[in-house]
């Protein structure tokens, strides 16, 4: 009983030796209790499908003329083949991860579109304001993140109209453009937001960060996504969520490879343009070295997440008890992790 109960002891200071380090890591980089709304994703899609019209039947109906309706194709069609992107987030604002978003984008002179939610706005004011002054545009997302194409026209109307007029009452500007929760539509739902004078905005490039909730998938779903690998490089509309911690963490290193791998970021009002202007009186910065190779190396970063997922493929070990402790007894065991999962 004696020698159980040692072993036990054991194996649980072992334990708490190897979580104390990851531990204090995440404390001192969010918290991802922090998360504004994390059952926003519990709808499966095959639910949300079933109350939403497929985009062809909707780009078949006159009706999706109406109002300038930003669907994939049309997003494809201005962005793809020009190696354009436009960033947007969705969900917040968060106090903890909104900020430190608009920090990164404010050293970079890049403006992206924030797709809020009117509960959220309701709560964080001060930050609303703040992406409106950083002159960022802000987009509709619904109040409460309900399905659309699921409710009556009604309740509808009431989570786009309280929503549009809660973002009025912080930035004196009434939202121009909707992103429905899911991107669940039906003609139902671009005919309300038509008559509400919103534009439907959706995306092409999602990295689901909002399911891995990881940064290294997020990296590696950009750069699989947008061709940078493969060298068949395309601009898009990238799907972002600006209530995780992972997606902060992820946001340097992925304008970094996009900027290196000449993908320029421009914004939904300059699409149609023929100048082909962009948001930014300059080029984006590059926060580290502002020389690279055309032929993308990311030891040139300096930035030990793009160098650890993106350098050439090898077989990873078998991750073991043993080895897990030598690495945390050497202070690499978050590197360890990061190139062995």
């Amino acid at each position: 009983m004696h020698k159980l109960h040692c072993f036990k002891a054991l194996i649980a200071g072992l334990f708490l030796a190897l979580a104390m380090p990851v531990a204090g890591m995440a404390a001192a980089s969010l918290d991802m209790n922090s998360v504004a709304a994390g059952e926003q994703y519990s709808a499966e899609k095959s639910e949300v499908a079933k109350y939403t019209d497929t985009e062809d039947m909707i780009l078949n109906d006159n009706l999706a003329q109406v109002g300038g309706y930003f669907s994939r194709p049309k997003l494809l069609k201005l962005l793809g083949g020009s190696r354009r992107a436009i960033l947007t987030f969705d969900d917040g604002p968060h106090p903890k991860t909104t900020p430190l978003i608009l920090e990164t984008l404010r050293k970079r002179n890049i403006k992206a579109i924030f797709f809020v939610l009117g509960i959220q706005a309701m709560k964080y004011p001060e930050i609303v304001r703040q992406i409106h002054e950083d002159g960022h545009i802000i987009g509709n997302h619904s109040f409460s993140h309900k399905n659309l194409a699921q409710i009556s026209e009604e309740k509808m109307r009431e989570e786009l109209g309280r929503t549009s007029e809660i973002i009025e009452k912080i930035t004196g500007q009434r939202p121009e453009y909707l992103r429905p929760p899911y991107g669940a539509m039906n003609r139902n739902v671009l005919r309300v937001a038509n008559s509400e004078g919103m534009a439907i905005v959706l995306w092409t490039i999602d990295p689901k960060d909002w399911q891995n909730k990881n940064e290294l998938t997020v990296l590696r779903n950009i750069d699989r996504q947008m061709g940078i690998s493969g060298g068949d490089r395309r601009g898009g509309a990238i799907l972002l969520h600006d209530i995780y911690p992972s997606t902060v963490r992820a946001l340097e290193p992925m304008l970094d490879r996009l900027a290196t791998s000449e993908i320029r970021m421009t914004s939904i009002d300059r699409l149609d343009s023929t100048a082909a202007t962009f948001w930014a009186a300059r080029e984006p910065n590059l926060l580290r070295n502002a020389a690279f190779k055309r032929d993308f190396n990311p030891v040139h970063t300096g930035n030990q997440l793009l160098i650890t997922i993106l350098k050439e493929a090898k077989k990873k070990p078998e991750i073991s008890p043993m080895a897990m402790l030598k690495a945390h007894k050497s202070g690499t065991l978050l590197l360890y992790l990061a190139r062995n999962t």
